[in-house]
């Protein structure tokens, strides 16, 4: 692949280029269709110059012909530290032309390169020294396609090819070959392709940007990159927007581009709204594949992933990798709701790789410490208040992640975190856990953060690691680290963290997990195998990779345990953070903006408050803002001047603006930058979830006593006026006859599973008698609740400060055991909302809710002989989740009696529905079976619908269902489909979303 070398092996290959520059000569240029080959058979008269079979070209090497080594013929090249160069030949070449480049060799240890440069090496330079190829005696093939750049110049830029031996050892070369094409020819597959058209100037604009990236030696992307196409796949034909993707040129190498594709609404391709494709190359062909696989196998989040054969303008590209994107389809498709995905901005890091491609020169600036906390979707995100407030929290959690302010399990779901880097120590696949690779989503309901596990490919042989390729026991022998690195590192000095990552890594070593993981992908993995060497005939996938890290660890995790052991023990144990000497005079290519953030603090009335802080290595003057880019709005009277930056924290200032102010503008020296302001303030602190848990008291008036980890609340009435807050670790107990009023908002919140157990006569109640209760919620509890003869009344839904639940009740990540619960008029969305359970419900009663009565995502139950009345919205409303209805009774709804929706299963038997809009409705590829049941006096009967792109049809089957009354028995939308009574009923009816949505 494209390849930068250091200044010293720049020097080297240069003096190289001219020597083997001055002893090729060339009759002519090599032309398309063109091979020449030399075998080291003949001489020219001098004797100094290898003649080629068609005796057109003279190549580098004569006096270093023996007879000592041959692959074909009586004679080789012989290359040794005084002659360590041969084969050499030369040709003018222009942008994108095409070689395929061969040479057999015999070595020791893989010394010996093919080598394809111009003679400024830092232009172009690419080097092969891997066989492809094993024949007899010790000799191998190396092969090598290159592409030249699009920057060159057929004019003035030449090819120079040649074999170079850098090593003290002797090394043969024989049978040399180059041989131009019009184009890379790809294989065919039978396959359903993903089929992309741009028109001319489209395509030109990408080709344009791409030119840019390789005359930078980096892609530099920015929103205005993207051009407008149209997508085919999955026999539909989808207007998207796209834009090359990646950061290094590996992603633009000749005719293989990588791109980023946005569908627009109302179109998804394999589910996915927004993914890119990339050589699977770039992601060590099915490695990367494999590792997701293991990641979904226990629930790590991570993006979908697979391989689909591309056409451009309808010529194949051959296999691609393709990649979703961090948008909310993502951890919806692994059952999770919907919030803010985050990461630490990557632009000043990828700067300072530009400068050193540039000038050859590694040139500190303080990339980490000015990256900015961003959400993805940004505008998306911005204008939802929902989001824009769970981004704020997120925010924060990142802040104390990054500056090492709060325990991981304070900021992070830790068991989540812990599988996630246990699993990357069994894949080794920790490319992705490099900050500027990190990303996390927010989960609401928890308000923590959670890791995606992606572009984690391995370059390691599982073969050859042990305890010293183990992550933590590295960080724990690396005591000086650089400033970037504390992040990963400090959460192994967390015994929690510790406690939790070894366990699992136990877990995911075990034969057992390895074998069941390898059996369930075998069949795609080997069909992938197949189709990615077709193209990539050389690549090497260890089906045994996983099975031999796995024995490894099995090994090392004893030892592993007792050292990371004592080193916790260690009290004078720490990480020591190198100081970096930055450069404090760079100001090449508007590097300054890279350095600079501003953030816009708060807008009132005719005023925003912009805060600005200063990590360029110089002072800096802000001069004023602007609505656009190019030019100043609000000039401010005075300079404002910010210190340079050195180490530590940055010099700061908040400034007044006028409202449109969209970017700030500020001196360095005698030039002006701008940059844009974030739409969003710069925010530290704890989140309203963690000044929750730090104020938490189990010593209030309402409980009666604490046991061990029992704890016990008081019976009879008792008033609340403060919120409950119950740690991680207990058991929560509720007897009959206890009555707890929620008054001023007060709330009940538990991370301990709770036993409520009433009679029929004396049922625990939950009231709030002024109808401001902040909810009853219970998450991530360690065992089973169970609530039997409950009763919730007045409930509204937990919202305090920005932390908002949309349940009156909630349940996450729960077992429960749920028996005459009764909820009566609630205030908010849901009445009861299990998110992520497993659950038994029965003889329970919903009775006069405000909204749903029971939304359960992402959750598999039984929910039987109970009775749903008079219900402001859904009466049971199903997302991604399983169940099975029996025996109920659903009256006076205003909108769904049974809805099943984003790939619901559920079964209704023996069920009444009546008086609502609709009985039953199925949509976004949710399968619903109904039977032995009733339909009264429905506006719809049965409804079926497509409502989110991403997903797909519905189907349902009706077996002796009764319609009374119906105003319309079935509407079926054009895809979906009705199995009635045996009798199968196709949709005809499109958009049918808009009637009810």
């Amino acid at each position: 692949m494209y390849k930068q070398f250091s200044q010293i092996t720049a020097l080297i290959v240069l003096l190289a280029l001219l020597q083997v520059t001055s002893s090729c000569q060339r009759k002519e240029n090599l032309s398309v269709g063109k091979k020449i080959s030399c075998s080291a058979e003949h001489l020219n008269k001098s004797g100094k110059q290898l003649i080629t079979s068609n005796s057109h070209y003279l190549l580098d090497g004569g006096k270093q012909r023996t007879m000592r080594e041959a692959h074909t013929g009586k004679y080789s090249v012989a290359t040794f530290p005084r002659h360590s160069f041969a084969f050499g030949f030369s040709t003018h070449a222009g942008p994108d032309y095409y070689y395929k480049i061969s040479v057999w060799r015999k070595s020791k240890s893989e010394n010996g390169i093919l080598v394809a440069t111009t003679q400024d090496s830092k232009r172009f330079y690419q080097a092969e020294n891997k066989p492809a190829d094993k024949g007899a005696n010790g000799w191998e093939k190396i092969e090598m396609e290159v592409f030249t750049p699009p920057f060159f110049d057929d004019t003035k830029d030449r090819l120079m090819v040649y074999v170079w031996n850098k090593s003290k050892d002797t090394v043969y070369f024989d049978d040399f070959s180059i041989e131009r094409f019009a184009k890379k020819i790809y294989p065919s597959y039978k396959e359903a392709p993903l089929s992309i058209v741009f028109d001319t100037s489209e395509y030109l604009k990408l080709k344009k940007k791409r030119k840019i990236a390789f005359e930078n030696g980096i892609l530099q992307s920015t929103e205005n990159d993207w051009v407008k196409g149209i997508v085919f796949g999955d026999g539909k034909m989808m207007k998207a927007k796209l834009r090359l993707k990646g950061d290094w040129l590996d992603h633009l190498y000749g005719d293989k581009w990588s791109l980023r594709i946005k569908l627009k609404k109302k179109h998804a391709w394999r589910r996915l709204r927004v993914f890119s494709i990339q050589t699977p190359a770039a992601r060590d062909y099915l490695m990367e594949w494999a590792s997701h696989r293991f990641y979904e196998s226990r629930d790590i989040l991570t993006t979908r992933y697979g391989f689909v054969p591309v056409l451009f303008n309808n010529q194949s590209r051959g296999i691609y990798a393709y990649e979703e994107h961090f948008v909310k389809q993502l951890v919806e498709s692994r059952k999770r709701r919907e919030g803010p995905i985050v990461k630490f901005s990557e632009d000043a890091f990828w700067q300072m790789q530009k400068i050193d491609i540039k000038l050859r020169k590694w040139i500190k600036i303080p990339f980490f410490e000015s990256s900015v906390i961003e959400p993805f979707s940004q505008s998306k995100t911005i204008k939802s208040p929902t989001l824009y407030k769970e981004f704020l929290d997120a925010q924060k959690l990142m802040y104390q992640y990054k500056n090492h302010l709060s325990k991981p399990a304070d900021i992070f779901d830790i068991n989540k975190l812990a599988k996630y880097y246990a699993m990357l120590d069994l894949t080794l696949a920790r490319h992705g856990m490099s900050w500027h690779n990190q990303r996390f989503y927010y989960n609401p309901i928890l308000c923590k953060l959670e890791p995606i596990a992606f572009d984690g490919y391995t370059d390691h042989n599982a073969v050859n690691t042990g305890i010293n390729s183990n992550f933590m026991y590295k960080a724990y022998h690396n005591k000086n680290i650089v400033i970037e690195e504390k992040m990963n590192y400090e959460l192994f000095t967390d015994p929690e963290f510790v406690k939790k990552y070894l366990y699992f890594l136990g877990q995911f070593s075990k034969k057992s997990f390895i074998d069941s993981v390898s059996l369930a992908i075998a069949p795609e993995a080997h069909l992938y195998d197949s189709l990615i060497k077709r193209e990539f005939p050389d690549m090497l996938y260890d089906f045994d990779f996983f099975k031999k890290s796995a024995n490894k660890i099995r090994a090392y995790l004893p030892v592993l345990k007792q050292f990371a052991k004592n080193k916790l023990n260690d009290t004078a144990f720490r990480f020591k953070v190198k100081p970096y000497i930055y450069n404090d005079t760079l100001v090449l290519e508007n590097t300054p903006e890279y350095l600079v953030n501003a953030y816009l603090e708060s807008r009132s009335g005719t005023d925003s408050r912009i805060f600005v802080e200063n990590y360029f290595q110089q002072k800096i003057t802000v001069l004023g803002t602007g609505r656009k880019k190019k030019n100043i709005n609000y000039h401010f009277n005075l300079g404002k001047t910010l210190k340079h930056f050195l180490s530590g924290k940055p010099d700061t200032l908040t400034v007044t603006s006028d409202t449109n102010a969209q970017y700030l503008f500020f001196l360095v020296e005698s030039t002006t930058y701008v940059v844009k302001i974030h739409p969003w303030p710069k925010l530290s602190g704890i989140t309203t979830q963690q000044q929750l848990l730090q104020n938490a008291r189990l010593d209030l008036p309402v409980i009666k006593k604490v046991e061990g980890k029992n704890i016990y609340f008081k019976t009879g009435k008792h008033r609340v006026d403060y919120p409950i807050v119950i740690p991680r670790g207990y058991t929560v107990y509720f007897k009959k006859g206890t009555i707890l009023n929620f008054v001023k908002k007060a709330m009940f919140i538990s991370y301990s599973p709770v036993i409520i157990r009433g009679s029929k006569h004396k049922p625990v109640v939950f009231t709030s008698s002024d109808f401001s209760a902040n909810g009853f919620t219970v998450l991530q509890p360690k065992g089973k609740s169970v609530l039997h003869y409950v009763r919730f009344e007045n409930f509204n839904t937990l919202n305090y400060k920005d932390w908002i639940i949309t349940g009156a009740v909630t349940f996450y990540e729960s077992t429960l055991d749920i028996n005459n619960l009764t909820i009566y008029r609630n205030q908010c969305e849901d009445a009861l909302n299990l998110i992520r359970c497993n659950f038994l419900m029965d003889s329970s009663r919903f009775d006069n809710t405000h909204s749903d009565a029971f939304d359960s995502d992402f959750s598999n139950g039984l929910v039987e002989n109970s009775t749903f009345t008079y219900i402001g919205n859904d009466a049971l409303d199903f997302s991604g989740s399983h169940i099975d209805i029996k025996n109920c009774y659903i009256s006076q709804v205003a909108d769904k009696g049974v809805s099943g929706g984003e790939n619901s299963h559920i079964t209704i038997e023996n069920t009444t529905i009546e008086k609502a809009n609709i009985g039953i409705a199925s949509k976004d590829l949710s399968s619903v079976k109904a039977q032995n049941s009733l339909i009264k006096d429905c506006n719809y009967g049965v409804v079926l619908l497509q409502k989110k792109p991403e997903f797909g049809p519905a189907t349902m089957q009706i077996i002796n269902v009764r319609f009374v009354n119906p105003k319309t028995k079935l509407l079926i939308e054009k895809g979906s489909s009705v199995m009635f009574n045996g009798k199968l009923l196709q949709g005809s009816k499109t958009n049918v979303a808009k009637i009810f949505y």
